[in-house]
């Protein structure tokens, strides 16, 4: 019986394979999908204020920022930061870019940031 029953458990933690990645509030970096052929970030409750970004190969991000890596050309970074204190889905957080790695750099330079790298 309990042969059985770690089988199945074993299948449905298998399964259920995580999609997307969530960050702060309702931003997530989602997995190539029907609409997109690369890792894109989007609010899951976006308006059309809110930025869709794809190409997505390094994100950093802490509460009130979230940076956006698209490939190995100079200007191709992007903030989005937060219009309040914290990153919030329709809440009109502008989106400064493209910027360059330079720029990037410094600006993280007086915060901490968690980082991802993606395929």
């Amino acid at each position: 019986m309990d042969k059985y029953f770690y089988l199945i458990l074993l299948y449905f933690f298998t399964s259920c394979s995580s999609t997307s990645i969530k960050l702060v509030d309702d931003y997530y970096i989602y997995s190539p999908d029907d609409y997109y052929t690369t890792y894109y970030l989007k609010c899951k409750l976006s308006s059309d204020q809110d930025p869709v970004i794809d190409s997505v190969h390094v994100v950093c991000w802490n509460d009130s920022t979230i940076i956006i890596g698209r490939g190995r050309e100079k200007y191709n970074w992007w903030i989005i930061k937060a219009s309040s204190e914290k990153l919030k889905c329709c809440n009109n957080d502008s989106v400064i870019g493209p910027v360059s790695e330079h720029f990037v750099k410094a600006y993280m330079r007086n915060a901490k940031f968690n980082r991802f790298v993606l395929k």
